[in-house]
């Protein structure tokens, strides 16, 4: 299972945020250039490669491609040199002239470095009109997945969980007979029937289950439950591909089967999977909510509040959703220097540069939007400098849906309780 990395949360939404960017940069021709670095590869053979890349690009026939591949290039090699070591991850750059208006001539040289949520494996050196994204978009998919099954006689379901998401796949309804007043042969003839369709129930199930788990890719692992002794039943049966049995980490008992019968599996054996991110996600919300409901005074919900709390240094853990839509703008004075910092909603520096005010400390109309952040970045990289613990949290859980409609997005819990 995956280890649960301190900033792991807040690193992947950043570059999240970068790729929606690059993934909007078009240029011309073969004028955006992407670098991938693994560990293992030495910065020494990385330049000498880029200087090789140099002495190609000359024999580029348009004047313009040629210099914007050129400045590209000399971009990477400057920022090569912030580096002493390749970090153990690797290090991806983007560098691209992107044209302003669409038009030759009014490109821009942009840049961007990104620090690698997994291990870069492969060297790459990419040229194309777009920025290579799909190694790092691939990093950022889960693909551990662990199947859950739930056996009843009467009802049974299918499903898997995968990082923040539980999936259900198939529900299933037998039409095995119940209890009966039959006696003496016509008894044994029932019980042998039930019997047989009850095994024949498993089957189809188990045909099913074949079908969806064996092609499924990093399949770490299954887990049975089930009332009663349907479960063991269908485990015994062996109709399960053999595969798939070697497979199996626990069968637990269960009060019943179907849908409600999955998401009590996950509550059984969330120990075993606790690093798996839908269950981690629930138990961070589960230990909020317990610390909020027994009014203990060592959690807080609110923007105002949460940021007064993380600058006090009182927060151990902050808890964002990741559908949090808000941004902290910087603005500042050019006349005075001054500087503050506000919540707003929109993102659009034209938009946001229309609605100049007076600095509120020396009544200049000099006070402007400067820049602006993803709240969840702001806040993240407060709370991570001060040693406190960010979690992102989905809307695929019932936390992180709550979390967001009812908390406003922003909660956390506290190191020690503060007195306002």
């Amino acid at each position: 299972m995956e280890e649960k990395k301190k900033g792991n949360d807040l690193q992947r939404f950043k570059v999240k945020r970068i790729l929606e960017t690059l993934r909007s940069k078009k240029g011309f021709h073969t004028e955006l250039i992407s670098l991938y670095i693994p560990h293992d590869r030495k910065l020494s053979d990385v330049t000498n490669y880029l200087k090789n890349e140099v002495s190609e690009s000359q024999n580029i026939k348009s004047k313009l491609t040629r210099k914007n591949v050129l400045d590209g290039i000399s971009t990477l090699q400057g920022m090569l040199k912030n580096y002493n070591d390749v970090p153990d991850n690797g290090i991806v750059m983007f560098a691209g002239a992107i044209p302003q208006n669409n038009t030759p001539g009014t490109e821009r040289m942009e840049k961007y470095i990104i620090d690698p949520p997994e291990k870069v494996k492969t060297f790459r050196y990419h040229c194309a009109s777009e920025f290579l994204t799909w190694p790092l978009e691939e990093m950022l998919e889960t693909k551990e997945t662990y199947g859950l099954l739930v056996i009843g006689r009467k009802e049974s379901a299918v499903g898997y969980l995968r990082g923040n998401h539980m999936e259900i796949v198939r529900e299933f309804t037998s039409n095995i007979h119940g209890k009966h007043r039959a006696g003496g042969q016509s008894q044994k003839r029932f019980e042998r029937l039930i019997e047989e369709g009850e095994i024949s129930f498993y089957r189809h199930i188990s045909s099913e289950v074949n079908g969806l788990f064996l092609g499924m890719e990093q399949l770490e692992g299954i887990f049975i439950g089930g009332p009663g002794q349907s479960k063991e039943k269908f485990v015994t049966d062996e109709s399960l591909d053999y595969r798939l049995r070697e497979k199996i980490l626990d069968v637990v008992d269960l009060g019943y089967g179907g849908i409600e019968g999955l998401r009590a599996l996950v509550d059984k054996i969330k120990d075993q999977i606790e690093n798996v991110k839908y269950v981690r996600e629930q138990n961070i919300w589960n230990n909020f909510m317990k610390q909020i409901t027994s009014d203990t005074g060592m959690a807080l919900y609110g923007q105002e509040e949460v940021e007064q709390a993380l600058n006090l240094g009182a927060v151990d853990t902050l808890i964002m959703s990741e559908k949090l839509e808000l941004y902290k703008l910087k603005r500042e004075c050019s006349n005075c220097q001054y500087v503050d910092y506000i919540t707003s909603k929109q993102v659009n520096m034209d938009e946001i540069n229309e609605n100049i005010e007076i600095c509120p400390n020396c009544n200049s109309n000099s006070f402007s939007t400067t820049e602006f952040y993803s709240i969840i970045e702001y806040l993240g990289d407060i709370a991570e400098s001060l040693g406190s613990t960010v979690e992102i949290l989905s809307a695929e859980t019932e936390g992180g849906e709550t979390l967001k409609s009812t908390f406003g997005g922003i909660v956390a819990t506290l190191r020690y309780k503060i007195d306002y």
